[in-house]
């Protein structure tokens, strides 16, 4: 509960830095150079995929000796993967690097001088040889089931980072010192993560050579495979969309996307965090055979995280464009309304069954996932690619959008099956229950948009808090059972009574 509140608590912090971040970024940068940092930010995302899957593999490894006190294993999870990870940030500071001293030219718009993007890039690269071998003491607070500690560290580094943004920036210096202020907190983020593991009490890991082991690196790796395959289509799909605008229209497009997209990707962040918890528990169950009370938990949690990701996308839907015209500007809504409504089904239809992934992971069956994700993500970037040169940015949209229509099918058969459960049954019980107050919410939030109108936060926060009680109010008494809404009663009661 701690750790899992805590991942909660820095998406929140991360969303509230958004909405009053972007519009100070746009407004120092503008429409080129933001363009320019999503679609940089897409490449590190790719040459993120150097590291082979294998943070979850360090966190899992972590967890397991520690459970067993076995300190020497610990020392060679941790120096092997140091080695690693070290050779795989200097590639990419090497590729990162050449690219700024050799290329910059073909960054800067006309007039614009070179000399400041190679700078950018080479701020950049710097970064990466902190970063890449950082992602081991990250891992390891993370094995060591200490999220709360790493996320207190990330919610301050996040926040003094705006706030040095802020009283610095200038038209001319923006994009350095966005870059500049990025690489710095980063460093001293994972500067402190090493310190932490460092302390006796996180079990004095510290960087030996003698300590590497090319066993136990090959061990690692290996477990890390199935992670990778997943983890390179999940960067294809995340990336792929700003780098493809950037490339067909140009750098100054990608903000029209990439703006409505910050709002359904904490969609996807709060279905990811819920669940999160859950791969461990399914994992408990099934190591003791209690397959019923798997199908039991798998119905019900899934009916409750399916309905908040689907009321957030149709919250999305509703004042999406109201609010980009008050957040950012009236000139990024000419399109919004078709980009949000494919943007939210892109987002929000694999999170209609969002513990699939989990379970399938819990119960060694997530190969499937290894197999068709990949897929998956080629088809968005060649449907992409097709797209963008008839329809813009709504191809864009809809090239992503297409193999997920495909997909998640093809994934809810497949954890049925597993579970042991006719797909019917997933339907009738966790999704179904679920249409009435989504459509109260859809046509409250449509009542006030259209007949009534949103001009201003103090409308909008009214708007939003009518659609939540709708809601709310629908799903007690729509969605849940007579047992289940005891439960949770009970559960409130008890908590409220204790305090």
């Amino acid at each position: 509960m701690v750790n899992t509140g805590s991942n909660v608590l820095v998406m929140l912090v991360k969303l509230t830095l958004t909405l009053i971040m972007t519009p100070i970024y746009i407004g120092f940068l503008g429409n080129y150079d933001y363009g320019l940092w999503e679609m940089v930010a897409s490449v590190l995302g790719y040459m993120g995929m150097l590291n082979l899957g294998i943070n979850p593999a360090i966190s899992r490894f972590a967890a397991k000796h520690k459970a067993e006190t076995d300190a020497e294993s610990l020392r060679r999870v941790f120096s092997s993967a140091f080695v690693f990870l070290f050779f795989g940030g200097i590639i990419v500071a090497f590729l990162l690097g050449g690219f700024g001293l050799l290329f910059a030219d073909t960054m800067a718009p006309e007039g614009e001088k070179a000399v400041v993007y190679t700078l950018f890039m080479l701020i950049l690269a710097g970064q990466m040889l902190i970063v890449f071998p950082g992602h081991v003491a990250e891992s390891f607070l993370e094995g060591f089931q200490k999220y709360h500690i790493k996320n207190n560290i990330i919610i301050v580094n996040s926040i003094v980072g705006s706030i040095v943004f802020y009283i610095y920036a200038t038209p001319e210096n923006a994009l350095l010192l966005l870059a500049g202020v990025n690489a710095g907190g980063v460093i001293i983020k994972y500067l402190l993560f090493f310190m932490m593991v460092a302390r006796p009490a996180f079990g004095a890991l510290v960087f030996h050579l003698r300590d590497f082991s090319g066993a136990k690196l090959k061990e690692l790796l290996q477990f890390s495979l199935k992670s990778f395959v997943q983890g390179i289509a999940t960067n294809v799909e995340n990336a792929t969309d700003n780098i493809v605008i950037g490339s067909f229209l140009g750098p100054a497009a990608v903000p029209f996307y990439s703006i409505p997209l910050s709002l359904t990707r904490y969609i996807r962040a709060l279905g990811w965090t819920l669940s999160h918890a859950f791969m461990p528990f399914f994992s408990d169950l099934s190591a003791r055979d209690k397959k019923q009370e798997s199908q039991q938990v798998y119905l019900v949690a899934s009916k409750v995280v399916a309905g908040l990701v689907a009321a957030m996308g149709i919250g999305i839907l509703g004042i999406g464009t109201p609010f980009l015209a008050m957040w950012i500007g009236p000139e990024y809504t000419e399109q919004s309304d078709e980009i949000i409504l494919l943007l939210v089904s892109f987002t929000v239809l694999p999170l209609l069954n969002p513990f699939s992934s989990r379970y399938l992971t819990a119960v060694n069956r997530h190969g499937i996932l290894a197999k068709l994700m990949p897929i998956s993500a080629g088809a968005n970037l060649v449907l992409s690619i097709i797209l963008v040169q008839y329809w813009g940015i709504i191809g864009v949209a809809v090239g992503s959008l297409i193999p997920t229509l495909v997909l998640v099918p093809v994934v809810l058969r497949a954890s049925c099956r597993e579970l042991g459960l006719p797909v019917r049954q997933y339907l009738s019980q966790s999704l179904a229950p679920l249409i009435f107050p989504l459509v109260g919410l859809g046509a409250a939030l449509a009542g006030i948009r259209w007949y009534s109108g949103i001009e201003g936060y103090g409308v909008l926060i009214l708007t939003v808090i009518t659609g939540a009680v709708v809601y709310l109010f629908g799903f007690w008494f729509l969605s849940l059972t007579g047992s289940e809404r005891e439960f949770l009663g009970s559960r409130v009661r008890r908590k409220l009574s204790r305090n």
